[in-house]
């Protein structure tokens, strides 16, 4: 009996999250996680070692703001506006510790977007696409900044 409630409450805690999940929320909750990573790009790139490395990441943050401004077009398009978001950049003591933070934040913003673009696919298969899309775009900045991650030197004092 045990059992059975406790698999009856996981559905119905499940039925009720999905229902606090809107497109608007979906669609908010991706602006501003890609946002946050596009301004920790730009100050990451403005402490870059090498050229070459700062104009890169700056390259990926003017990318990342076409996604931001193709979602907030669809967040305004639902009648929603974007809350304020913590704007807090973790920043690490050296190059290679901030390329890693650039490279794991890079990874959970693409999974999410994954994510996301399923959970729109019956609801509201447009944004699905525009998400997936999005996702595309990610991918190859996940495979820029590894190729970034691996030329850094974790142990070099390089600020």
């Amino acid at each position: 009996m045990a059992l059975t409630e406790t698999i009856s409450s996981w559905f119905e805690r499940n039925r009720a999250k999905r229902e606090e999940r809107t497109t608007r929320t979906v669609l908010a909750d991706d602006y501003r996680e890609l946002a946050r990573l596009a301004n920790q790009l730009k100050l990451h790139a403005e402490k870059a070692p090498y050229p070459f490395v700062a104009e890169r990441l700056r390259d990926m943050a003017a990318e990342k703001d076409k996604s931001i401004a193709l979602l907030f077009e669809g967040i305004e398009q639902l009648g929603a506006r974007v809350a304020k978001f913590d704007a807090s950049i973790p920043s690490g003591r050296n190059h290679w510790e901030r390329m890693h933070q650039d490279f794991e934040d890079q990874k959970r913003v693409e999974a999410r977007l994954t994510d996301d673009a399923s959970y729109l696919a019956l609801e509201a298969p447009e944004y699905s696409q525009l998400l997936r899309q999005l996702v595309d775009v990610e991918r190859r900045h996940k495979a820029t900044l590894l190729d970034l991650l691996a030329r850094a030197d974790p142990q070099a004092e390089q600020t």
